[in-house]
């Protein structure tokens, strides 16, 4: 989806849920962060693309839930952010929630097709991802350097078609007619700090120049100079938006409680485990009968 349905849909949820635009604001711009695994003139562009970083790195759960401990907004609004990415296409590139778990995923049983394909000792996916597809229908930064297992989460839609903008103005809507009727929603802001709105500018900046030169670079090289002078408008996007964040989203509104991520962590770990002997003990088995 697009960066702006990202943000404007989080900002939406944030006066619908919470009923303050401080919080909205936090979780708008908890919504941008994923998308900082781009290629960027700060990112090693190679290393993106070979490994396909992109709605991985940043997309995962597990990042989303390390926010959470900076300030729960800004989880919230990330994690709307991959559950948005994971409804788009194969073409787009979905999100790979489960990353780094899936780096280890090195085969898969079937092709799309439906023809078996590898069986081995290694971890394996049920199917493979179509990479085929991305040949001809993906933009290059997106398309896989080879064969790959399946290990990522698609939909059906596509970015910057009808579902991507039909959220975005939804959300636009739904602001609209919650400020004409519910203007106490938004006296809200005027607990905000005045500093904390530069940090809002800095990530305009980041976002802006960032994906602008992105696509620039993809179509013709910039020079030395031009690359210099865009990396330290980025850098210095970058700090303030650092700098302003401090005061929008530190101290956090909510005091996180890490003893739920031991209540889930301790049962998913026995329940894996178990899970492995069972299916692997099971296998025996049936190979012995045959």
């Amino acid at each position: 989806m697009n960066l702006t349905t990202h943000w404007v849909l989080a900002l939406a949820l944030g006066i619908g849920i919470f009923h303050n635009v401080e919080i909205a604001l936090m979780m708008s711009v908890g919504a941008l962060i994923p998308d900082l695994d781009r290629e960027y003139l700060f990112v090693a562009k190679t290393v993106i693309g070979k490994y396909q970083l992109h709605r991985s790195l940043f997309h995962n759960f597990f990042f989303i839930g390390l926010l959470y401990f900076v300030n729960p907004f800004l989880c919230l609004g990330a994690l709307s952010h991959s559950l948005l990415d994971m409804f788009t296409s194969a073409t787009d590139r979905g999100a790979e929630v489960w990353f780094p778990i899936t780096r280890l995923v090195k085969k898969y049983y079937y092709k799309i097709d439906g023809t078996k394909d590898t069986v081995g000792k290694t971890a394996e996916w049920w199917v493979e991802d179509p990479w085929r597809l991305l040949k001809d229908t993906s933009d290059v930064d997106l398309q896989e350097p080879n064969q790959q297992p399946w290990t990522r989460s698609y939909g059906p839609f596509k970015n910057s078609r009808v579902v991507d903008w039909g959220i975005f103005f939804s959300s636009l809507a739904f602001l609209g007619i919650s400020y004409l009727f519910s203007k106490v929603i938004f006296y809200s802001v005027a607990t905000i700090k005045p500093l904390s709105l530069i940090s809002l500018a800095g990530i305009a900046v980041f976002y802006g120049l960032g994906e602008e030169w992105r696509r620039k670079m993809a179509n013709a090289p910039a020079t030395k100079k031009e690359d210099a002078i865009v990396l330290a408008i980025l850098l210095i996007g970058l700090a303030v938006f650092l700098v302003g964040g401090y005061y929008l989203f530190l101290p956090p509104r909510i005091i996180p409680n890490a003893n739920f991520v031991l209540y889930a962590l301790v049962p998913i770990a026995i329940g894996l485990s178990v899970s492995y002997v069972f299916v692997r003990q099971r296998k025996k088995y049936e190979d012995l009968a045959l």
